[in-house]
């Protein structure tokens, strides 16, 4: 998947439709043709747009099952426009933003402009792709959502793509906004995420609380520094259990800095990487204020014949005067994808709730 998001496509975020032209030129679709209640959607599409498919339809190579799909009926007399609906049922909790993004790659889609907005329930994206299809430029907007399932463990993740060709994108861009964004489950749960939560409290080596993912296990590991504590999270790959998320406690005795932290704690690891400490870097935690520092690096770890390819992830930063050391051992998404998220969504989670007792993990925000 190429990222392009330099467009002079027009991107629209808000409908420009007045309640009446809406009412004389849109229609609502109510969708009931699955076993599963928990697929049952409202959608609103042009009136020049009818139903093609509505039979669950298993899409080769992508991991994903169409549910709608609907067509311009009239090509001679409307620009053609195809919207779509599909959905994957996982397991485990993931950003939708990166199962979408994982989508488009397999579909070879090249990202033109993107919108991305965040909810306790993970980060969510807006995009606007093209793709050549032999000799035609087709324009694609896709927007992801998430709903924890009703019938069984996990949670679906949907996409609803908007399609047509590219000489053609200016005139419907609004009517492919439309389409998009009037996407409603019908029997949608407050609960939005795959897994339930569970917790950490502790007050050494001062107060401390985070959320962590179900089906996560934790170890407390007495650590042979005074005043150092250590959980280790462990989850399922495969059939074995790997530790792969090292959280690090502390409250310094003196003035520090994250630099500095991460110089002490990194040496553990030197000798078995064999690899010099990357650069730190700065960020910024968009769901949680109470993290005063935060800082990130990243580094990738594998063989010479790049058969076992891995990405260690450390952040590094500060909630009052308790810092924190945390370490992420996950498969390269290009090697696997599925475990890759699901670490990424877990570490997520515990940065998003550390000491931040106002979490709210149900809204879409």
């Amino acid at each position: 998947m190429e990222n392009k998001t330099q467009s002079t496509y027009p991107f629209p975020q808000n409908v420009s439709y007045s309640i009446d032209y809406q009412k004389e030129h849109f229609w609502r679709c109510s969708y009931s043709s699955t076993s599963s209640e928990a697929l049952y959607y409202k959608i609103v599409l042009p009136m020049y747009i009818k139903p093609v498919l509505t039979k669950p339809t298993e899409i080769e190579g992508l991991g994903v099952t169409m549910i709608g799909l609907y067509r311009t009926t009239k090509a001679q007399e409307k620009p053609y426009l195809e919207v779509s609906v599909a959905y994957e049922a996982i397991e485990n909790e993931i950003n939708g933003s990166d199962w979408l993004y994982h989508v488009l790659d397999l579909m070879g889609e090249t990202i033109i402009d993107k919108r991305t907005f965040f909810a306790e329930s993970g980060e969510y994206v807006d995009v606007l792709t093209q793709k050549m299809y032999g000799t035609e430029n087709m324009m694609s907007r896709y927007r992801v959502n998430k709903d924890s399932g009703m019938e069984s463990e996990g949670a679906n993740f949907f996409l609803v793509k908007a399609t047509c060709h590219e000489e053609d994108y200016v005139a419907l861009n609004e009517d492919i906004f439309q389409s998009i964004t009037w996407f409603i489950l019908v029997n949608e749960n407050e609960w939005k995420m795959a897994e339930s939560l569970k917790s950490i409290n502790a007050d050494s080596p001062e107060r401390l609380s985070f959320y962590y993912p179900d089906s996560w296990s934790v170890r407390h590991i007495e650590d042979s520094v005074p005043g150092l504590n250590h959980y280790a999270l462990s989850h399922i790959i495969g059939k074995k259990k790997e530790t792969m998320i090292n959280l690090f406690f502390m409250v310094p005795d003196k003035q520090v800095t994250a630099h500095f932290i991460f110089d002490t704690m990194f040496k553990r690891l030197e000798k078995v990487i064999h690899l010099d400490p990357p650069t730190l870097t700065k960020s910024v935690n968009q769901r949680n204020v109470k993290l005063e520092q935060l800082w990130t690096t990243q580094i990738e770890i594998s063989n010479e014949d790049e058969i076992s390819r891995n990405l260690l992830n450390v952040y590094v930063g500060c909630v009052g005067s308790l810092w924190f050391y945390f370490e992420i051992i996950s498969p390269h998404p290009e090697k696997s994808f599925y475990d890759w998220a699901v670490n990424k969504r877990a570490l997520e989670i515990i940065l998003n709730s550390l000491n931040n007792y106002d979490s709210q993990f149900n809204d879409m925000g």
